[in-house]
């Protein structure tokens, strides 16, 4: 993995990253894939390294949003993060699942996302494991292409990219094209 952090790095701060070379017109997408078994050494490489690498950047001005603390928000803003325990207690947490992903639909988490963004030209998405099932991978990255033209987006992924399938965790995923394994 070290080898693989390092590589990233590099490539982020590439000309050819910056300048969107090789993507033949289509959306700055990538997905950096990896084994579920590394998810801690990631979150760390992402804190510890590649964010503080892009502090000075002149050029890309990048900000890591986490999907599940995003969702904690979104439920703190409405009040519901007591009550959600509750319920999960009451009920659940199939049940807590099911109203969750009732309430923190894809125009909730479009808005916050892009609300965090303004200013910014690249976006480092995380947590897509963590607030797996509530939230669909492929149903982010298919909206995001309709807020954001020129923004590069960069989602670590614990699972497998094939550039054709997202497997999180090895389940399959509905198919997403438009991204490049980096």
């Amino acid at each position: 993995m070290k080898n693989r952090f390092k590589d990233l790095i590099k490539k982020v701060k590439s000309d050819e990253f910056y300048n969107n070379r090789g993507l033949a017109n289509e959306v700055p997408f990538y997905i950096f894939d990896y084994n579920p078994k590394y998810e801690l050494e990631v979150r760390d490489f992402v804190k510890k390294k590649l964010l503080p690498s892009l502090e000075d950047n002149e050029r890309l001005k990048a900000i890591e949003i986490d999907m599940f603390e995003l969702l904690l928000e979104s439920m703190r803003n409405d009040n519901i993060l007591d009550m959600a325990f509750e319920i999960e207690e009451k009920k659940g947490t199939k049940f807590l699942y099911e109203k969750l992903k009732k309430s923190f639909k894809t125009e909730i988490i479009m808005k916050y996302i892009s609300e965090k963004t303004k200013g910014k030209n690249f976006l480092i998405l995380t947590g897509v494991g963590k607030i797996f099932p509530i939230v669909r991978t492929h149903t982010v990255l298919n909206n995001l292409q309709n807020i954001f033209d020129h923004t590069k987006v960069l989602l670590f992924f614990p699972g497998e990219y094939t550039s054709t399938d997202l497997r999180l965790f090895g389940f399959e995923d509905n198919n997403y094209y438009r991204a490049f394994k980096i």
